[in-house]
C-alpha cells in the first residue's frame, strides 16, 4: 500500500456543475440513476433540440427548427458519414450524484418515453417529478427505460438554487459555427422574470 493517496480519499463533486449525465458504468449490466429535469424547450438556455454531426472527433451542433431543412443539410454536409443525429440537450439535477448536469439525448427510445410522460395528463411537465433512468446491457444491446416517480410537485427551493448556481446555458452548444462553447457557468442571470429559467 502506498502513502501517495490519503485513506478514504474521494474525488470531490463540483458544486457549480460541469458534467454531463451518463449511464456508462461498464462494470454493471444494469444501472439506474434518479434525476429531476430542470429545463424546458420553451427556454432555449435550459433545453434545446438540434442536429449533431461529427468531424475529426469534434461534435458540431445545429439548432432544429420544425420545417427548416437548412440546418439539417448543413449538419449532413459536415458529418463524416453524412448521417447527423437528432438530439435533445436538457439541464437536469442528478439526485444520486447531487449535481447539476446536462443530459444530451440522441436515443430515440428515450426521447419517445419523455414525450409520452409529458403528454400523459397524470404526469405532465417532467420538471414536476423525479425520473428513474435505467440502462440495461452494453453496446448494440443497450436498452433504456424511464419510470416517473410520485409525487407530482414543483421542484424544491434547494434544487432551484442548485440550478441557478450552476448557471448552465445549453444554447452555447450552437455557438462558434456549431463547435460550441462551454455551457457551464455561461448563463448571465438577471433579476427579472425573463431570465430564461423555467421555475
Amino acid at each position: 500500500m502506498s502513502n501517495f493517496i490519503p485513506d478514504g480519499y474521494e474525488e470531490p463533486k463540483m458544486g457549480t456543475g460541469g458534467t454531463y449525465f451518463r449511464l456508462n458504468d461498464k462494470e454493471q449490466n444494469e444501472q439506474t440513476k434518479r434525476i429531476r429535469i430542470m429545463g424546458s424547450f420553451e427556454n432555449p438556455n435550459t433545453a434545446i433540440m438540434g442536429w449533431e454531426s461529427w468531424k475529426e472527433g469534434q461534435p458540431y451542433r445545429f439548432r432544429y427548427v420544425t420545417g427548416d431543412q437548412a440546418s439539417f443539410e448543413k449538419a449532413e454536409e459536415i458529418d463524416e458519414e453524412g448521417r447527423p443525429r437528432h438530439f435533445w440537450a436538457i439541464q437536469i439535477f442528478n439526485l444520486d450524484d447531487q449535481e447539476a448536469q446536462i443530459w444530451s439525448i440522441t436515443q430515440r427510445t428515450i426521447q419517445k418515453q419523455l414525450r409520452k410522460l409529458a403528454e400523459n395528463d397524470a404526469w405532465g411537465n417532467p420538471i414536476n417529478y423525479v425520473i428513474a433512468v435505467t440502462r440495461t446491457g452494453h453496446g448494440l444491446q443497450t436498452e433504456y427505460n424511464l419510470v416517473a416517480e410520485p409525487p407530482v410537485e414543483p421542484p424544491s427551493e434547494d434544487l432551484k438554487n442548485a440550478m441557478l448556481e450552476a448557471q448552465i446555458n445549453i444554447s452555447e452548444f450552437f455557438e462558434d459555427e456549431g463547435r460550441g462553447r462551454n455551457p457551464f457557468g455561461a448563463l448571465q442571470l438577471t433579476n427579472d422574470a425573463n431570465d430564461g429559467m423555467p421555475f
